[in-house]
């Protein structure tokens, strides 16, 4: 348990971190890497009407209500179901995600991609990505919980909530509301809000 704690640190002290660091002081190589990956994605996109279609509808599964809903219903289901533990848990994973997710944008106040004829658009700072967070956060907490209740259904529930987060980021990107930087970050701090919250709600779980 403390070695996944330290690689769960790790992953955020090296790589949301640096990546907020690098994104405020407005380091080239990254900034130009993101521009770069925001204009091919764009042009990928345009011009397919279909395609744009899915990836609106796809980007939806990471919308703050959507997950904010998803985490109040499955509490409320834990609650009823006497699984107290497990419905605090789902909420303190949102609540966190949400909190650590305003105070990053506002504190590197990063503006989002200009594009020259953008396919969507989005409001407030870039960085992280709200969408990518929350959809990390939110559906790798309601796989854990799947999987505490049924260990079977675990083993498709956490790697579907993990490709469900990946679908949500790659959205932001195509979209052309977000860098590549800006979901990276979101997905690594989602998934480590979820799991090293999930540590100490387990251990409750034992001991109850």
């Amino acid at each position: 348990m403390t070695r996944v704690r330290l690689l769960l640190a790790g992953a955020v002290t090296f790589v949301v971190l640096p990546l907020a660091i690098l994104v405020r002081l407005g380091w080239d190589p990254l900034a130009d890497a993101d521009r770069s990956a925001d204009d091919g994605a764009h042009r990928s996109l345009s011009g397919h009407a279909t395609a744009v279609g899915w990836v609106r509808g796809a980007t939806h599964l990471g919308d703050p209500l959507v997950v904010t809903a998803l985490a109040m219903v499955i509490a409320a289901g834990c609650w009823v179901s006497r699984r107290r533990t497990e419905a605090v848990y789902v909420l303190a994973v949102r609540a966190l995600a949400v909190a650590l997710g305003f105070g990053l944008k506002e504190g590197v106040a990063r503006a989002r991609p200009n594009l020259a004829e953008p396919i969507a658009h989005a409001s407030g700072y870039s960085f992280p990505s709200g969408h990518a967070l929350g959809a990390a956060a939110t559906y790798l907490s309601v796989a854990l919980v799947v999987s505490g209740v049924r260990p079977r259904a675990g083993r498709v529930a956490v790697p579907l909530a993990v490709v469900v987060a990946l679908v949500v980021a790659t959205t932001r990107v195509l979209l052309g509301v977000h860098f590549p930087s800006d979901v990276v970050a979101g997905l690594v701090l989602g998934w480590a809000v979820a799991l090293l919250v999930y540590l100490p709600a387990e251990r409750l779980v034992s001991e109850e």
